[in-house]
């Protein structure tokens, strides 16, 4: 186990790819420790041997498909005939257009790249701060993986053992809840600094947009409806999801071409790989860490500094927080959730509130140096440097780890509608 230890903070530290981490470590593991080494890819194979995880590369297609539509400008279009005549409009368009996107997408770096394609560009012409604009993307981009569908989810499910339906469902409230306080934020902003000038509600302008949106409004009411009415399984979903996205932008926006699909497909395709090796290869690591008795050398850890259920869940909020930072988020979440699992089930918390409190602390990963994948994508977009987007973002930050602690200490937030739909 020492071996194994050792193996991951040295590959980790010279920079290899999460699963070449892993994937070192865990065969050191094998060669010193004696045991099989068939193991590794019996328990690999078994690790993607789930019928569920075929929902993540459909996913990935449809919100591929669905961007290459025209679907984000169309978004954006209708967010802006809602909220962007208050002040700081833009900054609020920018945070409804990923709501609308999350339920598309299920990806913070796909939302990023998205979103702020069209967002920094548009914000920074209207007077707004380079930093700012690109701060309110970046963060906004966190409801992506929390608001359904969504990957993280999905790989959580397989991981504890949970339903995705109630999953998805519990992530509703927090997502929106997300949002809201990142508005309220950009609200104080405007107010103290001026940006964006207040204007008026247009109802016109307003039924426009929303019957130009109304297809891609349309996708993730098919994928939740069919979902949460038992009529598609969530692999199913992602399946016809993908035909939707097809239909809406070849057959009716015709803003997809034959010539297109095959990059679009290979986007999809790539993404989707380096998502699944990492599940993949941490299975047999995961098994590793069971067979080890990590996840109870962990619990009498945990509980020897102090029995206080609060006291656990803020430090395991800690330790998924800064771990985020420095960690892919799927190999995180693959990696501590049997570890942690076992000791929050202990002190009363529901597996699915859980499996919430998990993504949310991850998804802060993603604008936090130094692997922050959004963070670095918003930089790219805005052409700034990556720490000074970091050091912009703070404020964002601290309001969604204030968002974070409501959710770990309020669970009705997060399981009404699980409860309510459950029963």
């Amino acid at each position: 186990m020492t071996a194994l230890a050792v193996t991951f903070v040295l590959t980790l530290l010279i920079g290899l790819p999460i699963y070449a981490v892993m994937g070192a470590s865990v065969v050191v593991y094998f060669i010193f420790s004696g045991v099989n080494p068939v193991t590794i890819p019996h328990r690999a194979f078994a690790g993607i041997d789930v019928f569920v995880l075929m929902a993540v590369p459909f996913f990935m297609l449809a919100g591929n498909l669905m961007n290459a539509g025209g679907t984000t400008r169309r978004l954006v279009a209708l967010a802006e005939s809602m909220v962007g005549w208050v002040r700081g409009g833009l900054a609020h368009v920018n945070i409804v257009v990923s709501m609308l996107f999350a339920g598309i997408s299920g990806s913070a770096a796909a939302d990023t790249a998205a979103v702020g394609s069209i967002m920094i560009k548009s914000m920074r012409e209207r007077g707004y701060p380079t930093e700012f604009a690109t701060s309110v993307t970046i963060s906004s981009s966190l409801i992506g993986p929390i608001i359904p569908p969504s990957i993280i989810l999905i790989v959580y499910a397989v991981v504890a053992g949970v339903s995705v339906n109630a999953l998805f469902l519990a992530g509703i409230v927090p997502g929106i809840l997300l949002g809201l306080a990142q508005m309220l934020l950009v609200s104080v902003y405007a107010w103290r600094h001026g940006f964006g000038e207040r204007g008026r509600f247009s109802i016109v302008a307003f039924l426009k947009a929303f019957l130009d949106g109304l297809l891609p409004l349309g996708m993730p009411i098919i994928i939740l409806g069919g979902i949460f009415s038992g009529f598609f399984t969530p692999t199913e979903a992602a399946a016809v999801a993908c035909l939707y996205a097809l239909v809406v932008g070849m057959l009716v926006y015709r803003e997809i071409r034959w010539r297109d699909l095959p990059g679009i497909v290979i986007q999809s395709a790539r993404t989707t790989g380096s998502a699944l090796i990492i599940v993949a290869i941490a299975a047999p690591l995961s098994w590793i860490l069971t067979k080890e008795q990590v996840p109870a050398t962990v619990t009498a850890a945990i509980q020897s500094v102090s029995d206080n259920p609060i006291v656990i869940l803020l430090l395991i909020n800690l330790m998924l927080l800064v771990l985020g930072a420095f960690m892919e988020m799927i190999a995180a979440l693959i990696i501590l959730v049997p570890i942690l699992l076992p000791v929050v089930v202990g002190l009363g918390l529901d597996p699915v509130h859980f499996g919430i409190i998990v993504a949310i602390n991850l998804t802060i990963g993603m604008i936090t140096p130094p692997v922050g994948i959004s963070l670095f994508i918003g930089a790219t977009i805005a052409r700034i440097p990556a720490e000074r987007l970091a050091l912009a973002n703070m404020p964002f930050l601290l309001v969604s780890i204030a968002v974070l602690l409501i959710i770990t200490f309020l669970p009705e937030l997060v399981m009404f509608l699980p409860d309510l739909y459950g029963g």
